[in-house]
């Protein structure tokens, strides 16, 4: 089983120490009732320009994003939209997340009866106040089965095209409905 959630900002990220206790004081999912609210006093205090936010990517035994992974989410759907659709047309895929600059890879690997994906999130020391939460942190692979991973990708987009759409400033919302599209074909 795989799930890809998407979650925004409620509360200002600058000041985000990351504790999984925590995570949730700063994110709020994209289903909850008051999520459209979140995200427009948000996007009204970047004065629409960025929305904060995360992308979670788990498996059964595998949580391959995580809470301290957030970024622009525009461009994080944006960036794993185009890995996908690079994935598509040549087998591998590999973006760098906006501004945390944390490298996401996928990369085929051909088996019978179905192919698999080798799924990789490198992180950012930058990032990471501590370095013993970078020790933990740094790297993230998991191997997911390449149909499930591409519709759940496509399936979670769409859930987030459709909230974009519904906030006071669209954003990016034209870029990543073609990449969609162009991900489907």
């Amino acid at each position: 089983m795989l799930v890809i959630n998407t979650y925004i900002e409620q509360k200002a990220l600058d000041s985000f120490c990351f504790n999984k206790e925590n995570a949730s004081d700063y994110f709020i999912s994209l289903n909850d009732p008051l999520s459209y609210q979140n995200a427009n006093r948000q996007l009204k205090r970047h004065k629409g320009h960025k929305l904060d936010g995360v992308v979670i990517i788990k498996s059964l035994d595998t949580a391959m994003t995580d809470f301290m992974d957030w970024d622009d989410i525009d461009l994080m759907w944006i960036g794993i939209l185009e890995m996908a659709l690079d994935y598509k047309k040549t087998g591998f895929g590999k973006r760098f997340m906006a501004m945390n600059n944390h490298e996401w890879s996928i990369k085929k690997i051909i088996t019978n009866p179905e192919n698999l994906i080798l799924f990789k999130v490198k992180r950012n020391p930058l990032n990471f106040k501590e370095e013993s939460l970078y020790e933990i942190y740094k790297e993230t692979t998991n191997i997911v089965n390449e149909e499930i991973l591409i519709a759940q990708i496509l399936q979670a987009a769409d859930e987030f095209i459709s909230f974009r759409e519904k906030l006071f400033e669209i954003g990016s919302v034209s870029r990543l409905k073609a990449l969609v599209s162009e991900t489907q074909e």
